[in-house]
């Protein structure tokens, strides 16, 4: 066996509980923002679905590509993983430009979510933008994350999500709370989280 059990439990209990941290920093923004009214929290909801796709989009290229920069690092390739790492960078990062451009120039949430009250869309239009301005950010986060676990370290990944969810609640308690911000609040606190997160990894 070229893994015994306790070598997988290091690699796979890390990524369980940073996938759950991933998640959990658009469900801290849909908690925090029920004080500001029931549209808010609808709007938060709305577009998280959307999120939640997107964010494993960006998991499942990443893993992809880390599975390529893995299989050169077995081989003792290190400039050839180096070269498959850059490549996933870039795509990632293209791939994410993309979907802004997208996102800003379609009216997607209309398309998706029909006629909905017009509180809760400009609510989620607020949210969606500002959200796709942060998946570049989520994106490289993913690709990075992905290649340190193809290196054998899934617990730096897993400890920058924590980070990552920490900042962002702090961030949603000051803009949603004090500064009274709202909608606007959460999703700033989620894009500074998620851009801190990013130049982390």
């Amino acid at each position: 066996m070229l893994f015994d059990n306790k070598a997988l439990k290091k690699l796979i209990i890390p990524l369980v509980v940073e996938q759950l941290l991933v998640i959990t920093v658009g469900f801290a923004d849909t908690v925090m923002v029920a004080s500001v009214g029931e549209a808010a929290v609808s709007a938060v909801s709305l577009v998280d679905a959307i999120n939640i796709l997107l964010i494993n989009i960006f998991a499942a290229l990443g893993t992809g590509g880390a599975v390529v920069a893995a299989q050169f690092i077995g081989q003792g390739s290190k400039d050839k993983a180096k070269y498959s790492a850059k490549q996933l960078i870039l795509i990632t990062a293209l791939l994410s430009v993309i979907i802004i451009v997208i996102a800003f120039n379609v009216p997607l949430l209309h398309m998706v979510f029909g006629n909905v009250e017009v509180d809760v869309m400009k609510n989620a239009e607020i949210y969606f933008l500002f959200s796709a301005m942060s998946y570049p950010f989520i994106a490289l986060y993913n690709s990075g994350a992905a290649l340190f676990r193809a290196i054998g370290n899934s617990k730096i990944s897993m400890i920058n999500s924590a980070v990552m969810n920490v900042i962002n609640i702090i961030l949603n308690a000051i803009f949603i709370f004090v500064f009274r911000w709202g909608v606007f609040g959460a999703v700033l606190a989620t894009l500074i989280a998620r851009a801190v997160a990013c130049i982390v990894i």
